[in-house]
């Protein structure tokens, strides 16, 4: 029989790769999985349209994969997420577990969760805010603001993953900035590296291609065609996974802005090979729409590359915007042409000036090894307060 003498962490995750979608983003499992001295147990949820029914399944050591039905657009919503809740704290139960702490990865969703695992064990919980998500059903369900509020005075601890959402959050809640430690996303690519000065116009995106809409490809599309009358050979590589409906729809916006000769669809990108990969363009282009952080910007100026990203969102407010690239209104597309050329003109002072941030340590708050430590001291202080 195994015996835990570590302090016990329950994690409720919807983004945690797991046996019913394993393509899920690795952001919270790089988190758990990088910080040690910990026993984490993880509920990774799914939720499937439906009227009512919950199925777990292992998947791992101290892992459970939950698919529980839902109905779509949020009705019935903090019923069932009762019920996940009370599922849990069944298994727990079952399994014997009383955890020291619980950390629900979503504010607005796995918050509610948490709150009522945390109430029922009299342990504290922790959250984190993914601004995309969370401010959206912040600001679409004003009827739980109350609850939200609650949810807000009672957490031991809130990780933004990124500064941007807060002021959003502010707008409608009362936030006790004590209790407030901006986590970043930790990243897969974690090497620093200088990017050469390209003499050819070439830019790269990359994005999962079924999140085409939300990663404003037309309006880049858009504002490269204005690029295009000043600077004909400019040229865009798209690189990413995704369905093969995804890919034909952006081929099909590509050949109906008659780009065809200018924009490539590159396909997946090999493990490991995106810093190598990017020495080979003058800048990074992503103007999304809704950006809760965007860690391969972070990549980018890992490896030494000028980023155009939307103004407001993502890591703006990290680093001064001047000096890594340009924070454009993702819905203007004038703005969108603006940024590209920026980068474009000062392609040589941009890749001097993240050069710079680079050895003057001022990405180290972006880092692997730090993140971590700042999610082992929030934990730490977590429990020992508790």
């Amino acid at each position: 029989m195994t015996v835990y003498m570590q302090p016990i962490i329950v994690h409720i995750s919807n983004d945690f790769p797991d046996i019913a979608s394993p393509d899920k983003t690795k952001a919270i499992q790089h988190l758990v999985d990088g910080v040690g001295g910990v026993r984490h147990i993880v509920y990774s949820l799914n939720r499937i349209n439906g009227w009512k029914g919950i199925r777990s399944i292992p998947f791992g050591a101290d892992r459970l994969c939950i698919c529980y039905k839902a109905l779509p657009k949020g009705f019935f919503w903090t019923s069932r997420l009762n019920e996940v809740a009370d599922y849990i704290i069944d298994d727990l139960g079952h399994k014997g577990i009383i955890p020291d702490a619980i950390h629900g990865h979503k504010f607005t969703v796995e918050g509610l969760i948490a709150q009522k695992i945390s109430r029922h064990f009299q342990k504290p919980f922790m959250l984190s805010i993914q601004g995309d998500t969370d401010t959206k059903i912040l600001k679409m369900k004003p009827q739980l603001r109350k609850k939200f509020q609650s949810i807000a005075d009672e957490a031991a601890l809130i990780f933004p993953f990124s500064l941007w959402p807060i002021p959003v959050f502010e707008k409608h809640l009362i936030l006790d900035h004590s209790k407030i430690s901006v986590l970043p996303v930790v990243p897969g690519i974690d090497t620093i590296s200088a990017c050469p000065v390209i003499e050819k116009p070439r830019f790269l995106t990359v994005f999962h291609l079924d999140s085409w809409k939300r990663k404003n490809i037309h309006a880049l599309l858009k504002a490269l065609k204005i690029i295009q009358k000043t600077t004909p050979d400019i040229c865009l590589d798209i690189y990413g996974g995704g369905s093969a409906r995804s890919s034909k729809l952006i081929q099909r916006m590509i050949n109906d802005a008659c780009l065809e000769n200018s924009v490539t669809l590159m396909g997946t990108i090999r493990n490991g090979s995106l810093p190598e990969i990017m020495k080979s363009y003058v800048g990074f282009l992503l103007p999304s729409k809704r950006e809760t952080y965007g860690l391969v910007f972070v990549e980018s100026l890992l490896s030494g590359l000028p980023i155009l990203f939307p103004k407001g969102q993502s890591i703006d407010g990290f680093l001064p915007a001047e000096k890594i690239g340009y924070a454009c209104n993702p819905f203007d597309i004038k703005d969108i042409a603006k940024g590209i050329r920026h980068l474009l003109i000062y392609q040589n002072e941009l890749k001097s000036n993240i050069a710079d941030l680079q050895s003057s340590e001022a990405l180290t708050p972006l880092r692997k090894d730090h993140i971590l430590m700042s999610y082992s001291k929030g934990l730490h202080k977590v429990l020992t307060d508790s």
